[in-house]
């Protein structure tokens, strides 16, 4: 059965919006809620010119985890490049665990420079990043697994290190990419692979046999039925088609591939560029609609594609509205 996950967008809105948000998303039926971890923020103001939000999302979670019964959440996603010892991420996890057991997940990526420029690190080439990240999740499996872990990698050591607190096993841990490499990667060490808006030709014939790669390659024996895939869609639904679309605006930068390339972290001079982003290309990158066989029809796309789960990033105007509609009529088709 198809799973429903929401994100909580802490660059969109406040994180007491999000609050709120994260109690609609559970009460509607979602399954779980994504958060991002950013330093910085894509834009630098909202389409209604007000800032932007950049709430750090270690202090936000728990409140998140405390305020619901049921969802599972987790970050969407975390990158361990410079910001963060893996070991301090392990010890972050094991504590909410203890808190709120078995309602907390791992997404990890490889990272942006928006996380790394504005506190003085130099963003590295993707190989590295990509080593770098496979090292954090060995590193943290090792915690959760075993005791007093020596570890001598390539990026980090641990001399003797223990989480007393936490539970034994380690948490889910969700790879997110849009390319080869992540996807083996999320087949070999992770146990979700995340990716975003992507064609389901290139899903199916490109991205998930890379993931089944992963997993032979893997000590685990399985399969990529193993490997819970995780599509996130960019989504506006709003009763006035019009308000939908203006609620994107911030976002268009995200549709330019040099900013994900470049050593570029000021919010401001990244959405000088996203505003030079055509509408139709909005229109073509997100769901922006007012009608919500729109939102069944995307869903039914990437849920034949064979995705395990189907997480809303949504800039609608009204969430509750949002919500509501997924709920009466999205859901029940899944």
């Amino acid at each position: 059965m198809t799973r429903f996950g929401y994100f909580a967008s802490l660059e969109e809105f406040s994180p007491a919006a999000c609050l709120e948000q994260v109690t609609l998303a559970e009460e509607a039926g979602f399954e779980t809620v994504w958060v991002n971890d950013h330093f910085h923020p894509w834009f630098d103001h909202l389409a209604d010119g007000s800032e932007a939000h950049g709430g750090n999302c270690w202090s936000w979670l728990p409140a998140a985890l405390e305020r619901t019964d049921d969802v599972e959440i987790g970050t969407g996603v975390t990158a361990i490049l410079e910001r963060y010892h893996p070991a301090n991420v392990a010890h972050q996890l094991a504590t909410l665990c203890e808190l709120y057991p078995e309602r907390v997940f791992l997404g990890l990526g490889t990272g942006e420079a928006l996380n790394e420029r504005p506190l003085g690190y130099e963003r590295p080439a993707y190989g590295e990043r990509a080593r770098r990240t496979a090292e954090a999740i060995r590193v943290i499996r090792a915690l959760f697994e075993g005791s007093f872990v020596d570890f001598d990698g390539e990026f980090w050591e641990l001399d003797g290190a223990n989480l007393y607190t936490g539970p034994e096993e380690t948490p889910p841990i969700h790879v997110a990419g849009s390319g080869r490499t992540s996807a083996r990667l999320a087949g070999d060490l992770g146990d979700g692979y995340v990716t975003v808006y992507e064609d389901p030709e290139r899903v199916e014939e490109e991205l998930f046999p890379a993931v089944e790669r992963g997993v032979e390659k893997s000590a685990r024996n399985g399969t990529l039925d193993d490997v819970e895939k995780t599509v996130h869609i960019h989504v506006a639904y709003d009763e006035d088609e019009s308000r939908a679309l203006e609620a994107c605006e911030p976002w268009r930068c995200t549709l330019l591939p040099i900013v994900f390339e470049a050593d570029v972290a000021d919010p401001r001079y990244l959405q000088s560029h996203g505003d030079k982003v055509s509408e139709r290309a909005m229109r073509d990158a997100f769901v922006v609609t007012d009608d919500p066989q729109d939102l069944l029809d995307v869903t039914e796309t990437y849920v034949d594609a064979g995705f395990d789960q189907i997480v809303y990033q949504s800039s609608s105007p009204d969430q509750a509205a949002f919500c509501e509609v997924v709920r009466e009529e999205v859901m029940p088709s899944f």
